[in-house]
């Protein structure tokens, strides 16, 4: 499998999409990375239909890390992230995200691309015909500790299982069930999705090792050149959408929030 010039130029743009929507939308852009990786990037490098949507998840979460990171530094100048929220996500998140790696790791691949879809439908849909949202609610909030961990938990399994940072499903549960206002809620996220991603990562690495059909220039289910290519640009654009995050109105976030889960989804199922 080589990679060409225009291999490059076409992980150099995922890169910046993907990094702008981190800092934006409060998630890690899987939502947009897998389906790009899938139907895009990854055929025109003939790597092996056995192994391709694996790699997606990996590969994505991997690029995931250094946008989630940059997100989390420009987010937390901005004042969005109440760091003992993220530390209580973050602990069972992290057991989560491991095991869900795991389990999708002895999974079909259009299996995972037929769950992934329908479960991003089901949120997006949820998210646009919410009546007056929760975020526009004044005052201090004060999640109960018990629910924190239950989010954190499944956020961790469904960052670890469909290879996304869980910021699709983590943002309406905090939002929801935690009762923390949207742009809180979007600084929390990213901050959550870096520890996610980070062991998500390494679980898909340890589950593809030796792989007989994995292409070259792979650690596991993990492609180190698209990690690379696409890492580097993703960084500068997040702050870029963190600066953007802060001058929108929540309930037009929102939206644009459902709207691009609405369209990914049912590019995954059909």
């Amino acid at each position: 499998m080589e990679i060409s010039v225009i291999n490059v130029f076409q992980l150099v743009l995922i890169g910046t999409a993907v990094g702008f929507l981190g800092g934006f939308l409060g998630v890690g852009g899987g939502a947009l990375l897998i389906p790009l990786l899938n139907y895009w990037m990854f055929p025109s490098m003939k790597v092996s239909p056995e192994v391709i949507t694996h790699l997606c998840f990996g590969t994505s979460l991997a690029i995931i890390i250094p946008t989630a990171l940059s997100g989390s530094w420009a987010h937390t100048r901005a004042g969005n992230i109440d760091w003992h929220i993220v530390y209580l996500l973050v602990v069972p998140g992290i057991l989560g995200s491991f095991l869900g790696s795991t389990f999708s790791a002895y999974l079909k691949g259009s299996v995972l691309q037929t769950l992934f879809g329908f479960i991003l439908i089901f949120i997006s849909t949820q998210m646009f015909f919410q009546k007056k949202g929760l975020e526009e609610s004044e005052g201090q909030f004060l999640p109960r500790a018990f629910a924190t961990v239950i989010v954190g938990l499944l956020g961790g399994l469904f960052s670890g299982f469909f290879g996304v940072g869980g910021g699709v499903l983590i943002i309406p549960l905090m939002v929801r069930v935690l009762k923390i206002p949207i742009h809180k809620a979007v600084g929390i996220s990213i901050a959550f999705i870096f520890f996610a991603s980070l062991v998500g990562t390494i679980g898909y690495v340890i589950h593809g090792w030796g792989n007989p059909y994995l292409p070259p220039y792979t650690l596991g289910y993990v492609h180190i050149m698209s990690w690379v290519l696409a890492g580097i640009p993703s960084i500068f654009l997040s702050n870029w959408g963190v600066q953007l995050a802060r001058k929108t109105r929540p309930l037009r976030l929102r939206r644009v929030f459902a709207l691009m889960l609405m369209v990914m989804g049912i590019r995954m199922v059909f």
